[in-house]
């Protein structure tokens, strides 16, 4: 029932989305709902373009959900990720026990995603299927140069939160050999305003590393739909793989939308 296809339009659909954290009603909250509530953007999901840090790292997400009767829900996200100096990203994730895909028993699929803006090309691979699907990327948006992030890159990420949320500096503190800065957003969901009888709090904490430019430990508390926690480890600052950033001969270049694609015409 779910084939490769399937497979490739569920993975553009949640690259799409947290490729513009800014799109209205696009980014679920962190440890919000759906089945890819922690495909987040330390995933490498961003429009920011960092150069001048290269890095390769393991990077992944813990759910767990508490239901009425006690029963817990466990679900776990991994993947490898790399950068090179000229921004170039990689993203390897392997997707299992995501919503349907778990209850038909499908096989664990490994979706490789590929961001070049010197090309200003986006890949999405598929394995398996040894097929491609590549994206023109637009120049607009926020970028940054020799590791210096962008202004917006940040503040973007908790614009959602609006006026009734409270922002805590939590200092600095070494996480994976990085110095990292903390932050905690407490967003307050008053009473009634979503069927609650009582204020709900929604609780995101953020370490962020300056000399990564990204997140590099994050956890969220949501009672509605409950915990995840994202952690980047193996962190290495060498300059990784050239070819990690570039599709494999023997790939066939599709085109089309997810579900009607076909091969790319020989030229």
């Amino acid at each position: 029932m779910f084939g490769p296809r399937s497979v490739i339009l569920i993975a553009l659909a949640s690259a799409g989305a947290f490729a513009q954290p800014g799109h209205r009603g696009m980014a679920p909250p962190p440890g919000g709902p759906g089945d890819f509530a922690f495909v987040r953007g330390e995933f490498g999901f961003s429009r920011k373009v960092v150069t001048g840090a290269p890095y390769s790292a393991q990077a992944s997400t813990q759910f767990t959900q508490t239901l009425a009767d006690g029963t817990h829900i466990q679900r776990s996200s991994t993947a490898s990720m790399a950068r090179d100096s000229q921004g170039r990203t990689r993203t390897e994730q392997t997707m299992s026990s995501i919503g349907p895909l778990s209850a038909s028993g499908a096989t664990p699929r490994t979706t490789v995603f590929i961001h070049d803006p010197v090309a200003s090309m986006s890949y999405v691979l598929d394995p398996s299927a040894h097929t491609v699907r590549q994206m023109q990327i637009s120049q607009r948006g926020p970028q940054s140069q020799n590791g210096t992030a962008s202004s917006r890159a940040r503040p973007m990420a908790h614009a959602r939160h609006g006026a009734n949320a409270t922002t805590e500096d939590l200092g600095t503190q070494v996480i994976q050999g990085l110095n990292a800065t903390g932050t905690r957003v407490t967003r307050t969901i008053a009473a009634g305003s979503a069927g609650n009888d009582r204020a709900i709090q929604v609780v995101t904490e953020t370490w962020y590393s300056p000399d990564l430019q990204m997140v590099v430990m994050s956890k969220s508390s949501d009672p509605r739909f409950g915990e995840s926690v994202y952690q980047l480890t193996n962190i290495t600052r060498a300059e990784p793989d050239p070819t990690l950033f570039t599709v494999p001969s023997g790939y066939t270049v599709m085109q089309g939308g997810p579900g009607r694609g076909r091969p790319a015409p020989q030229q």
